[in-house]
């Protein structure tokens, strides 16, 4: 008998990680500062401070975890633990992690080009990434504890919690996956509509890798070296290239 897909429909839904009130609250502020920023235009704004600018995002990742942690799960009783999905054992477990942190890396990025390619060039994601890029060794090194900033809090916030709520309300991790990559996506839509359909295709890769392990902490390795990485490689493609460069 064949085995059942790991995002095949639950016959038991799990129990919600905090009401519903407190979900409805995260989504209802994530879908605002989305447009407020999609409003705001980051790309027409004249920054010259990004270690400020990226001081501010650490910021914002961190009360997004706050929020669901302290008034969320917290309250409920269940440990940081429980939501990431355990912790390792051993350094085999470690070096496992990372090995396969890698070859998922060399998925998203496939999956990111194609989904690029099919999209086609958006000059709103251009514009947002020449501005936000980082330019000195100051700004690279911020912007990495941005990275891993958004890794954590990110993969524990959409990942963690809302796939885990929105399981509980359908009994369906793909349903799961989907609604929760698009909130994903849409909390990215001052990168524009291609910027935003992107993204939530990379939100949806680490709902699915999240679901197959079973625990976030593969998500946690990688999210933050595929965009360390990206920031980085921007950056330095933009200095040593030929310009005018377009990355999308």
């Amino acid at each position: 008998m064949a085995a059942p897909s790991p995002l095949a429909q639950h016959s038991q839904r799990p129990n919600l990680l905090a009401p519903l009130w407190h979900t409805i609250i995260l989504i209802l502020f994530v879908l605002a500062t989305a447009y407020f920023q999609s409003r705001n235009h980051i790309e027409n704004h004249k920054i010259t401070q990004r270690v400020v600018l990226y001081a501010f995002m650490i910021c914002f990742e961190w009360i997004l975890f706050a929020y669901v942690w302290f008034l969320g799960v917290r309250p409920t009783g269940r440990r940081l633990s429980e939501v990431i999905g355990g912790r390792w054992v051993s350094a085999r477990d470690v070096w496992r992690d990372m090995g396969a942190a890698l070859v998922f890396w060399l998925i998203v990025a496939a999956f990111l080009l194609l989904a690029g390619l099919a999209l086609g060039p958006s000059s709103e994601m251009n514009k947002v990434v020449q501005v936000i890029m980082p330019r000195s060794p100051i700004e690279m090194v911020v912007r990495v504890l941005l990275s891993i900033s958004a890794g954590f809090c990110e993969e524990f916030v959409f990942r963690g919690y809302l796939q885990t709520q929105f399981l509980a309300f359908t009994g369906s991790d793909a349903a799961a996956i989907a609604a929760q990559a698009l909130i994903f996506g849409v909390a990215h839509l001052y990168q524009g509509v291609k910027g935003l359909l992107i993204v939530t295709v990379y939100g949806a890769l680490f709902g699915i890798l999240a679901v197959v392990r079973k625990n976030l902490r593969l998500g946690m390795i990688q999210h933050p070296l595929q965009d360390s990485s990206a920031g980085i490689g921007v950056s330095l493609a933009a200095k040593h290239l030929p310009k005018p460069l377009s990355f999308f």
